[in-house]
């Protein structure tokens, strides 16, 4: 089987449409998550389902915020708190060696999760399938996330300084909050396109 390699230019212009197109259903999505937070059991499977959006987004569909109530989200709750707890110590312990072995580790497994839903996978074979689905692709991951931490800090440089300058409080809330929605959806989308180019790396 060939493995796809990550393309830098086409993850960043995907990204830039998935996020555009869906931010509206992400900001409602993430509103109804906060909003039922304090529900027990419901805020489980909300939470996976948040984590999850990236799968739908890779589909090419605009996301149904509702989604995130659907009960097979509650379903996965064992397998994805084990496979949660799996990564999260060696990642931890990875990042006391320098930080880089802990970020080279997080990027290696960025796709576990998505497996073990997705191609229903068991915690240790998602956790395997994403180490072996992103070889060779880490240095593309990183330096997408670096340009969008770069470009995202830029443009909130430059609004920061617009709205401090005109002054107007009402119109910098509107302008920040669509500015954070735009960015957490286009970084929701990122996720999106590593995971619709390289999912099909393993079988």
């Amino acid at each position: 089987m060939e493995m796809k390699k990550l393309d830098f230019a086409e993850t960043l212009k995907e990204s830039i449409e998935i996020g555009v197109k869906n931010a509206p259903s992400v900001v409602v999505a993430v509103a109804l998550w906060l909003v039922t937070i304090w529900i027990p059991y419901i805020n489980i499977g909300t939470t996976i389902a948040i984590s999850l959006l990236p799968i739908e987004l890779a589909k090419g569909n605009v996301v149904n915020p509702l989604s995130i109530f659907d009960s097979k989200y509650r379903r996965y709750m064992g397998e994805y708190l084990i496979t949660a707890g799996l990564m999260v110590i060696p990642i931890y312990i990875a990042f006391i060696f320098l930080i880089i072995p802990g970020i080279v580790l997080s990027l290696s497994w960025a796709l576990a999760f998505y497996f073990l839903i997705d191609k229903g996978k068991n915690p240790m074979q998602a956790i395997k399938a994403s180490n072996d689905a992103t070889y060779g692709n880490k240095w593309t991951m990183f330096f997408v996330m670096l340009v969008f931490i770069v470009i995202a800090g830029i443009v909130l440089g430059i609004i920061s300084l617009v709205c401090s300058a005109i002054n107007v409080g009402f119109i910098t809330f509107v302008v920040m909050f669509i500015f954070i929605v735009l960015a957490a959806s286009i970084r929701m989308a990122i996720d999106a396109s590593f995971w619709k180019q390289m999912q099909n790396n393993v079988e």
